[in-house]
């Protein structure tokens, strides 16, 4: 039996709640990249909190979002096989994402924040840590 394949459910269900996220951010990614298309296209610039955007601004940031979000894919997947390196890393990024929605609290940076935590909390409890261990 693979590590992949005895996942206890703990692992399974965070590596779906996170990669939830990582799909969320893909998408923003996407509209980034369509925004700036559309924004270059009409040689216009947005200001977002007094920060001018142009568009090959939002293309470049919306390439950046998607690459890490690749990455985070990759990771994932190898927190769920088992890779504790993987869990730590996954924990410490989720972290800093954490820190990062509290300093603009809206319905979807808090549904955000309480789906971090409870992914967060599934990689730790002992059940996850067995499964760690052994792998």
């Amino acid at each position: 039996m693979s590590p992949a394949s005895a996942a206890p459910s703990t692992v399974k269900i965070a590596f779906w709640i996170l990669l939830l996220g990582v799909i969320l951010e893909i998408v923003s990614g996407v509209l980034f990249i369509v925004a700036g298309i559309a924004i270059g296209a009409s040689g216009s610039v947005v200001e977002a909190e007094g920060v001018a955007l142009s568009g090959p601004v939002l293309i470049g940031a919306g390439a950046v979002v998607i690459a890490i979000a690749v990455i985070e894919v990759l990771v994932l997947s190898k927190m769920k096989q088992g890779k504790n390196w993987a869990r730590v890393l996954i924990t410490i990024l989720e972290i800093l994402g954490l820190l990062s929605l509290f300093a603009g609290a809206s319905g979807v940076g808090i549904t955000a924040v309480v789906l971090s935590v409870i992914a967060l909390v599934l990689m730790w409890v002992p059940t996850s840590n067995a499964y760690f261990r052994q792998a």
